[in-house]
């Protein structure tokens, strides 16, 4: 074999192994790349639901609580029997609609919730479950035939409760209606007012009820424990605000 041939032959080796160890360090760079990309987007996604979940978990901690501590005021300090069965005029007016209104938000916070992060996918799987574990609790108490087929306070079914919520949710999409827009529209859109009829005539019996009922003390737990979850530091809301009703 001549030198020129075997030089020849030499040169196409390494330029043979130069391409493929080329390709191969090409391939790593590409796998790496991808690998790097996965990382930032999960890291991305995750950071947007904390994010997410940081704008969304004060509205509805605020909406949870306002909802319990009428629930509280209800059964331990008898509120409806006071400021709408003996109440007068704008009493009565209030006691009603403001009562209208505090589930409402409520609702309303959590429809807010489970649009924005799709299946309450909060970036943390068992801070997910747990979400949806309370609030499923909360859900259940308010679907609940359970006191009765024919006992309507505060029963509201699963698919209205959702309905509900819509309907206080502003145009923009991400708050619900304060307290002065809520009335107004119960004033002028009869067909938004017919919608929390049920739930008024449920609280107005409750005005004239003498006696706890267990649904509304069920539904204050409920809310509590997830007002637990959510401020587990009392950094919103100390343990002195924390009271709890007794089941009967």
């Amino acid at each position: 074999m001549n030198t020129e041939l075997v030089v020849a032959s030499v040169s196409g080796t390494v330029a043979l192994l130069s391409v493929l160890l080329s390709s191969r360090f090409s391939w790593k760079q590409a796998l790496l790349a991808g690998q790097l990309e996965r990382q930032r987007a999960e890291q991305l996604k995750l950071a947007e639901h904390q994010d997410l979940m940081s704008q969304r978990r004060d509205p509805l901690l605020w909406a949870a609580y306002d909802l319990q501590s009428r629930l509280f005021n209800i059964v331990d300090r008898r509120f409806l029997n006071i400021y709408y069965s003996r109440g007068q005029g704008p009493d009565r007016d209030y006691a009603l609609r403001s009562t209208l209104h505090v589930m409402a938000d409520y609702l309303g916070q959590v429809e807010l919730l489970r649009r924005k992060v799709q299946f309450l996918d909060l970036g943390n799987r068992e801070n997910s479950r747990t979400v949806v574990r309370h609030l499923t609790a909360i859900s259940n108490v308010l679907n609940s035939d359970g006191y009765g087929y024919d006992d309507p306070h505060f029963r509201v079914f699963r698919s209205n409760q959702r309905a509900l919520g819509e309907l206080v949710i502003c145009d923009s999409n991400d708050r619900c209606l304060g307290y002065a827009e809520f009335c107004r529209r119960l004033d002028t859109d009869a067909d938004f007012a017919g919608w929390f009829e049920p739930l008024s005539d449920g609280i107005r019996e409750l005005a004239s009820s003498t006696r706890p009922h267990p649904r509304l003390v069920r539904l204050q737990i409920a809310l509590m424990d997830l007002i637990d979850f959510l401020d587990p530091d009392a950094d919103r809301f100390p343990d002195h605000r924390r009271s709890r009703l007794s089941l009967p």
